[in-house]
């Protein structure tokens, strides 16, 4: 297998937001990065390479990341922003059609169904890698592509190539892999930041992801 690396600067077209920190009365985003499984779907999502389906499929990372003809870094910024927290409200009773009673008790005390999130405001620009499988580049036929990430895919973020001196990679991806990693950063289960690698030196390790 061959892989080609393609720097790539991620700028934020409107806010989004990912239950990551627990906060009081809801969840914040991690303002410093963008998970690579969330650029990896997002972008498979905009090539068309998702399928539509009526029922979420068993979750199976490492089998859905293998059949994707590119890997990802994880995206960072040096300038994090949040907005203010924003409060959302779930109307699951509502539209799932229960009773005025049960609606009323969801509506106070622990069962409250507002909640707070913090997002990630618009403009803000991280950077990153691709790596395609065999020759693959997204942005063969386009400058730019536009894909969309966060809660039910809310947010929007501009990707286009650029000249990136060093990324982090997954640790907790290359583990689906059976890599070992060395982790800088433990953020979450699912998301462990390894020291930061020149392009080159990304390439080799992700080049065991197979």
């Amino acid at each position: 297998m061959t892989m080609n690396v393609i720097g790539i600067r991620a700028i934020t077209l409107t806010p989004f937001a990912y239950h990551s920190l627990m906060v009081q009365g809801g969840s914040a985003t991690l303002p410093e990065l963008i998970g690579d499984r969330a650029i990896a779907f997002g972008l498979a999502s905009t090539l068309g390479m998702l399928c539509a389906s009526v029922a979420l499929p068993k979750k199976d990372y490492k089998r859905h990341l293998k059949a994707m003809p590119f890997r990802s870094s994880v995206f960072t910024t040096t300038a994090p922003r949040l907005l203010t927290p924003m409060i959302r409200r779930l109307n699951l009773t509502e539209e799932g059609g229960f009773d005025k009673k049960l609606q009323s008790v969801v509506k106070r005390g622990n069962l409250k169904d507002f909640f707070k999130t913090q997002e990630v405001p618009e403009g803000q620009i991280f950077t990153g890698a691709i790596f395609g499988i065999n020759g693959f580049n997204p942005f063969e036929d386009q400058k730019k592509l536009v894909i969309r990430i966060g809660l039910h895919r809310n947010g929007m973020v501009l990707l286009e190539p650029a000249n990136i001196e060093s990324v982090r990679l997954n640790a907790a991806t290359a583990a689906l892999f059976d890599d070992d990693l060395a982790v800088e950063r433990y953020c979450l289960h699912n998301l462990q930041l390894s020291p930061a690698y020149s392009l080159k030196e990304a390439q080799k390790k992700v080049l065991k992801w197979q």
